[in-house]
């Protein structure tokens, strides 16, 4: 296997391992509202997508003061950020909450910003899948539960 496909699968690794820990500390913290954390996973690739990076972090933020699934997720955007060896925000470190990713994202260049943007996509992918695969809501239990007629 050549260097470059090793390092791709340890950073594919490396994002699914983080989406898990993610996604398990979402449960753990939300409890009963998990369902909400799910459901806003799986719209944020879309937000991206037709919004763009910036004015979806800028919902993110709107939203995060009145639901912690908002503030959890902004957190493993960041967190994530800083994590990542590829290194696309050079001084992730210094970047101390979401609040300060957003600005710092407003500040990007076109090609920096394009890439955060594939890299924030390539997590949620993780992200997305963990949460389907662990949080089970409402309409996955009347499905799984074997009495569903139709």
């Amino acid at each position: 296997m050549s260097n470059e496909k090793k390092s791709l699968k340890t950073l594919e690794h490396g994002r699914a391992h983080f989406a898990f820990e993610c996604v398990e500390n979402a449960i753990n913290v939300l409890g009963n509202k998990k369902g909400e954390y799910k459901s806003y996973v799986k719209k944020i690739p879309m937000l991206i997508k037709t919004n763009g990076l910036g004015l979806t972090f800028a919902f993110i933020l709107s939203k995060k003061a009145k639901s912690k699934a908002y503030e959890i997720i902004g957190e493993n955007i960041l967190n994530w950020l800083k994590r990542d060896e590829k290194r696309i925000l050079k001084d992730a470190s210094k970047i101390e909450n979401f609040d300060g990713l957003v600005k710092t994202v407003t500040m990007l260049e076109s090609s920096e910003y394009m890439a955060l943007s594939n890299e924030v996509l390539a997590f949620f992918n993780w992200l997305r899948r963990f949460a389907e695969g662990l949080i089970e809501d409402e309409e996955d239990k009347n499905r799984g539960d074997g009495n569903n007629e139709e």
